[in-house]
């Protein structure tokens, strides 16, 4: 097709493609196939190595089996390929949060608050602020 949107990656690939690819790692996660999801995740990085959208997957992989470690990686690599996500810094947020580290973790949640503050990312923030504020978060 004339009009599809190509994303140029290590090779042209189609928008709708790493989208299904994308999905397929999530089905794979809903399935509780940790390995296939994650080869699917890592195969998209580098397939587009300039997207942060892979590694917010990847992150999201790693944080649901509460590995908060690798999730965090993830979650930063997402933040050093495009520092004006705001679900990237909420999520840099929500997984310093479940580390313990709740001053780095609120500074993050304002990152995204101010890069969203109306958008999803930045109420999802908003929300983790206000649970540590009551003490969910210890």
């Amino acid at each position: 097709m004339a009009d599809e949107i190509m994303i140029e990656g290590i090779i042209p690939v189609a928008q709708k493609d790493v989208r299904l690819l994308l999905e397929a790692g999530y089905l794979y996660m809903e399935l509780s196939k940790w390995t296939e999801a994650e080869e699917v995740f890592r195969g998209v990085a580098a397939l587009v190595p300039h997207s942060e959208v892979p590694h917010m997957a990847l992150g999201h992989l790693y944080f649901s089996r509460g590995r908060f470690s690798p999730a965090l990686k993830a979650h930063k690599k997402a933040i050093e390929l495009k520092p004006e996500s705001a679900a990237a810094h909420a999520s840099v947020g929500e997984t310093l949060m479940f580390l313990h580290k709740h001053k780095e973790a609120v500074a993050e949640l304002d990152k995204a608050r101010a890069l969203e503050p109306d958008g999803p990312a930045g109420q999802f923030a908003q929300s983790l602020k206000e649970a540590f504020e009551l003490g969910v978060f210890g």
